[in-house]
């Protein structure tokens, strides 16, 4: 009950930060609920952001497939982590400088300023559709280790109601810069125990030579490449869920939020440079430990071995070290949970709501936004009620949904040629494949390469094919009035300019440059 007793403290404590950062300093306008006032400097945006997509995807549901599947899972680390950094900046930058200028609050805005309306409205919904796996495999991490460290005393059915009531109350009260605060101490927290289990849980054998060497010999083909007759960690495999998940951090809503709410250009450059190794250093750290449980927790099967994490802990640490090690990845799951609820939140106030009540005042999206926050967080949980699938594959196959809309964003971009037609048919057609796919098949004919789609999975066949609808749709139909005229704004020769801090025209204009200093 230890670490019961630690989780409801680390959510008392939490409620508390994020009323507080909200209360200090600010006007506590609707700027500073949705973009924290673009007031976030380096250190609290580089661990925000890494707090918002490290969860427990990445504490429970890495362990768990390292657990199951071997050092093939490390592959895709490599292949997603290491090129993100730079994808984000040369996606997000425009993110950041329009953001600053055109008073951006959600994703909606920029496909709104470069489409219309149609694509302002359809990707909120989309990103909805994304995030309902991504969420419910957060909820269901949590429901599923606050069972096995309490023993079974709380129930995975009241785990799921327990620490999601805490979340959403702070993101009630505090907002993006409550958010950004609580996901800064809760990622500082994570990191230092995913440290201590690792060191642990290789000590226990004798290192992490001889503990990999005692798994290689149970477990050989946790070491191979394309086992059980090519079906895990192929080559395609590998490339589906890494393009997956790269692609999809860049069109989730954290990285549009973060860039919002940083206060300086050199802020934002630091949060997407740091942000790649940081991010494989944990998660690689993760995914070892769930080998190496192999042999300290072996026999573990499907949705059971989402819970290694928290039973090897508790095998190898004292009591109230596994308590705290159990805590520090539900504080991972949680503030996922926070950014990305937050970010759907924001989007149903700012991009639907006002769109269907232009006159809305910032009180009234702020208070749609918090109902928003409750709904989702409802919705969630009530999925997650009867759990059959682990958590890395739900994880795998919101981040595969959501980065079908990468095209529309490079082409708001950088592709004066885009249309909003292209845009709204490759978003229709990438979202409907991938649940087209997922309908017949279900999570393997998403994830895992068939013979049917010349060996891609579903998720890379319905990328495919985004793709050139939207390039073949953009020849074909010719750009509008709203295209045509985004494109002084998209387009501004002050974009091109290198060196440059990125600051809003007091006088009202498009944007204004400085040397950076």
């Amino acid at each position: 009950m230890s670490a019961v007793l630690i989780i409801t403290g680390i959510c008392m404590i939490s409620v508390v930060i994020s009323y507080a950062a909200f209360r200090r300093g600010s006007a506590r306008s609707a700027d500073d609920y949705f973009v924290a006032g673009s007031s976030l400097g380096y250190f609290v945006l580089i661990f925000s952001l890494l707090s918002s997509f490290l969860s427990a995807f990445s504490m429970f549901g890495m362990s768990s497939l390292g657990y199951r599947t071997g050092f093939g899972a490390l592959f895709v680390l490599c292949v997603n982590l290491v090129p993100l950094g730079f994808l984000w900046y040369f996606m997000h930058r425009k993110t950041f400088i329009l953001g600053r200028s055109r008073k951006w609050v959600s994703m909606g805005a920029p496909f709104g300023e470069r489409y219309g309306n149609g694509m302002r409205v359809l990707i909120p919904v989309v990103t909805i559709l994304a995030s309902i796996p991504y969420l419910v495999a957060q909820i269901q991490g949590i429901g599923l280790m606050l069972e096995a460290m309490s023993e079974a005393i709380i129930p995975y059915k009241m785990g799921l109601l327990f620490v999601p009531a805490f979340i959403a109350v702070y993101l009630i009260m505090g907002g993006m810069k409550g958010a950004a605060w609580v996901n800064t101490v809760q990622g500082i927290f994570f990191s230092v125990m995913v440290f201590v289990l690792f060191f642990t849980v290789m000590m226990k054998n004798g290192g992490f030579g001889p503990t990999m060497d005692l798994v290689y010999e149970r477990h050989p083909e946790l070491f191979q490449l394309g086992a059980k007759g090519g079906k895990v960690w192929s080559y395609p495999m590998v490339f589906g869920f890494a393009a997956a998940m790269c692609l999809g951090s860049v069109c989730f809503p954290q990285p549009y939020m973060h860039a919002y709410s940083s206060r300086s250009a050199k802020g934002f450059k630091a949060m997407v440079v740091s942000f790649g190794g940081l991010c494989m250093i944990l998660v690689i750290c993760t995914t070892l430990v769930g080998i190496a449980s192999t042999i300290i927790i072996p026999g573990l099967k499907g949705v059971q071995a989402d819970k290694v994490y928290g039973l090897v802990a508790t095998a190898v640490l004292p009591n109230w070290l596994a308590a705290l090690a159990v805590a520090g990845g539900f504080t991972a799951a949680m503030s996922t949970v926070n950014g990305l609820v937050f970010g759907n939140a924001t989007n149903v106030s700012n991009d639907l709501y006002k769109l269907l009540r232009p006159s809305a005042t910032s009180g009234e999206l702020v208070t749609v936004a918090r109902l928003a926050v409750g709904g989702i967080m409802i919705i969630c949980v009530i999925l997650a009620w009867n759990p059959n699938t682990p958590v890395a594959e739900l994880s795998v196959i919101a981040f595969g949904m959501v980065a079908v809309t990468i095209f529309p964003l490079w082409g708001a971009y950088f592709w004066k040629r885009a249309t909003r037609h292209a845009a709204i048919a490759s978003t229709l057609a990438g979202v409907g494949m991938n649940l087209t796919f997922f309908a017949i098949g279900g999570k393997s004919m998403v994830l895992f390469p068939q013979a049917s789609l010349l060996q891609l999975n579903g998720f890379l066949m319905s990328l495919v094919v985004a793709g050139i609808v939207f390039v073949v749709g953009s020849l074909i139909t010719q750009p509008g009035d709203i295209e045509n005229k985004s494109l002084a704004i998209f387009f501004h020769s002050a974009l091109t300019r290198q060196r440059s801090h990125e600051r809003t025209d007091a006088s009202g204009g498009v944007y204004a440059t400085a040397e950076e200093r």
